[in-house]
């Protein structure tokens, strides 16, 4: 972190011929359990990782704001007073989104200079998207002086990047990277947002990270036809128990999805069994963890793998080939898809003595199965996102 914050500031001094006043920073994240849970008001256990998004700046007294990226070597410039999505910068989108959304509740956003850059990897399933959002709103809280509940940074995050962006996410990635805690993991209930409980990870783990290197798109993808989904077939249960309070599928359990079934395709039904099953997984990781039972978690893992592959058919071949090949190595307890999946990268829990080894044998092991190099990351469980003068 402090490289990258040593870095930004001296890329600020060269850019704009002065020094930057304030810094905001947000961590990508890790889904350890509960895939796609998040909007479907139910369970996750997160961790934010120690790679972080930065963004260095200053005020202006104009309505400005011009941003340069180190990462994409790129710039833009924009009006706070004129804010529409583009296509030409299209992480600009999720800058201008918080803008967006920070006008909205009323906080007054003025112009802007700001650098941004980080080692959060990218296109990975680690949520660099929110961790810019964060790093952007906590730079800008920096800068204007405005007071808002952390929890209420991270919905508000959320709510650019649905509604400004265009990408239906769930608060998992804005509240894990916004809450995360150093060497925890956090459980969060996704329909009361302030029912959170950070658990050890333990000592001797590491989460292992290994990106396929395929593709990773959710914008207009199949995520947001997995959440539609998933509210067709809670719509079908809640007509099947009209005297039951059922909105979303953290209302129901097997038996009900079983009454309703008739009522829904099967892809639906598939698609439903994942969230019940993986919403009750996501409670005995939570239990395993606090009994210190690496085993019971690893287990809980590779059945989330499978529920991810067999019934909502977001797993890839890559993805699949990764676990596949993860699996009986020395030292791995657990392997899953990471994230939205369509791609992306799995997350590994792995003894952290075995953890070298690991690492350079599923390496050698994945492009002999694919002709692919994958990359592969290890992380600690970081701290979240914060902010500070200069």
């Amino acid at each position: 972190m402090a490289d990258i914050l040593v870095e930004a500031v001296a890329a600020f001094q060269k850019v704009y011929s002065s020094p930057p006043v304030a810094y905001g920073k947000a961590p990508g994240r890790v889904e350890v359990l509960g895939n796609h849970t998040d909007y479907n008001d139910g369970f996750i256990l997160a961790a934010a990782i120690d790679r972080n998004i930065v963004v260095v700046g200053r005020g202006t007294d104009s309505p400005l704001a011009r941003v340069h990226s180190l990462t994409f070597d790129a710039g833009f410039e924009f009006s706070v007073d004129k804010l529409e999505r583009g296509d030409a910068q299209f992480w600009g989108n999720y800058v201008m989104g918080v803008v967006w959304q920070l006008k909205k509740i009323g906080v007054q956003v003025g112009g802007f200079d700001a650098v941004i850059t980080g080692d959060v990897p990218l296109g990975s399933g680690l949520s660099s998207s929110a961790a810019l959002e964060l790093a952007t709103a906590t730079f800008l809280r920096e800068i204007i002086g405005f007071s808002i509940d952390p929890i209420d940074l991270a919905l508000n995050c959320q709510a650019a990047e649905n509604q400004f962006v265009g990408v239906n996410c769930g608060i998992l990635d804005q509240f894990a990277s916004m809450m995360g805690k150093k060497n925890r993991l956090v459980f969060l209930d996704c329909r009361e947002l302030k029912d959170y409980n950070y658990y050890p990870l333990g000592e001797g783990f590491e989460l292992v990270i290994a990106d396929t290197r395929a593709p990773h798109a959710l914008i207009d993808g199949g995520y947001n036809r997995l959440r539609e989904s998933c509210f067709r077939a809670a719509q079908v249960c809640a007509e099947k128990f009209p005297g039951r309070q059922i909105t979303h599928l953290r209302d129901v359990n097997l038996a009900d999805l079983e009454a309703a079934r008739p009522g829904m395709s099967d892809e639906d039904f598939r698609h439903a069994r994942h969230i019940v099953t993986d919403n009750d997984r996501v409670k005995r990781g939570a239990a395993a963890l606090a009994a210190g039972d690496a085993v019971s978690m690893g287990r809980l893992m590779r059945e989330s793998h499978a529920s991810s592959r067999d019934d909502f058919g977001n797993s890839s071949r890559e993805l699949d080939i990764m676990v596949e090949k993860a699996i009986d190595l020395p030292g791995c307890y657990g392997a899953r898809l990471n994230g939205g999946g369509f791609g992306g990268a799995t997350i590994n829990l792995v003894d952290s003595a075995a953890a070298a080894g690991f690492a350079k044998q599923l390496e050698e092991r994945y492009h002999a199965a694919t002709g692919i190099k994958p990359e592969i990351h290890l992380f600690q469980a970081g701290d979240g996102a914060g902010g500070g003068k200069l």
